[in-house]
């Protein structure tokens, strides 16, 4: 082999060594961009809305069943599933259990 054969294979071991090294750190960084909607994520959703509705409404409804907030406790409500007071904090109890 000659010189240039041998600068090529170096390289290229040095170049997979540093990926390899790197590899965390790069998924990392990637889990935490896709986390924060990146910088196109609103664009993607637009267009969701308009070439694929049934996807924006499969999203629609996967986020309200995601996204659904306790019920608030009613005044003078007793049981299961109410909010008492104890030391200063309201506790809610979930319904059911």
């Amino acid at each position: 082999m000659d010189a240039i054969a041998w600068t090529v294979a170096a390289a290229a071991l040095i170049a997979g060594a540093v990926i390899v090294a790197l590899a965390p750190r790069i998924a990392r960084a990637e889990r935490g961009r896709r986390a924060s909607g990146g910088g196109m994520g609103g664009v993607g959703g637009g267009f969701d809305a308009v070439w694929r509705p049934s996807a924006e409404e499969a999203n629609a409804e996967w986020r309200a069943q995601v996204e659904v907030p306790a019920p608030a406790p009613a005044p003078g409500d007793k049981g299961r599933g109410s909010g008492r007071i104890e030391g200063g904090r309201i506790t809610i109890e979930p319904r059911g259990r």
